[in-house]
């Protein structure tokens, strides 16, 4: 019965995320911005492919297994933008994580064009949420074509409509970064931006949130190829 509870609680949260999001929203925070001579200087790691993650530092999402995961592959970097002062995991993190030349841990980026820029420009974006809350980052970067790699929570796979790329073991995770070119990478971006154009069109149709029917994801295997 807590399972169940729990899947209507995230269904619930993702009805209401999806009702409250603006196109137009959307439309004015999340551009596509080009990387200048002046970016480069500041982060030197924009010269190459890299992975973004935004997700808060925080003990319930395990950014560790994302860090130790990408500690061990040698195809491209991780970039991390977060709060490394805001609690002993994100400090321990730091600490343990700061000087490893395949890790960028970045301070919060508060400035929107930067955010745009390095958002408009990774390789790939991961999502490390396990529970849902009402961060509409997931829904920003789907906007934004972004190729997802998502933790495969119930609300993440429903929201990508099973679409994008899972992970739940760190064995998963480094599967799914090997298994993706450019190609893969492209055609699942552009399904992303279809995939949540189309939900909110969906929602903002609805006199209530809750009426809408919400259909249920197929549990995913957490590598799709």
């Amino acid at each position: 019965m807590t399972h169940i509870a729990n899947i209507e609680e995230q269904n619930a949260i993702l009805l209401q995320d999806l009702y409250t999001a603006s196109l137009t929203y959307l439309q004015n925070h999340c551009n596509k911005e080009v990387i200048t001579p002046r970016d480069h200087v500041t982060y030197p790691f924009l010269y190459g492919k890299y992975a973004l993650l935004t997700t808060p530092v925080l003990p319930g999402n395990d950014i560790h297994v994302v860090l130790d995961v990408f500690s061990k592959f040698a195809e491209y970097p991780l970039v991390i933008c977060g709060d490394w002062k805001n609690n002993s995991y994100a400090e321990a993190l730091y600490t343990k994580y700061s000087n490893n030349h395949a890790i960028h841990l970045l301070d919060t980026v508060k400035d929107l064009r930067t955010l745009n820029m390095l958002r408009s420009n990774c390789y790939v974006y991961i999502d490390a949420f396990y529970q849902p809350d009402h961060n509409t980052s997931l829904i920003e970067a789907m906007y934004m074509q972004l190729p997802v790699l998502a933790f495969a929570s119930h609300y993440n796979i429903t929201l990508t409509s099973n679409k994008a790329m899972y992970y739940k073991m760190p064995t998963e995770l480094l599967a799914a970064l090997k298994s993706l070119h450019p190609t893969k990478a492209a055609e699942i971006g552009s399904t992303m931006k279809e995939v949540i154009s189309n939900k909110i069109n969906t929602a903002q149709q609805q006199n209530n949130p809750k009426q809408m029917v919400l259909q249920p994801a197929r549990q995913p295997n957490p590598i799709k190829h």
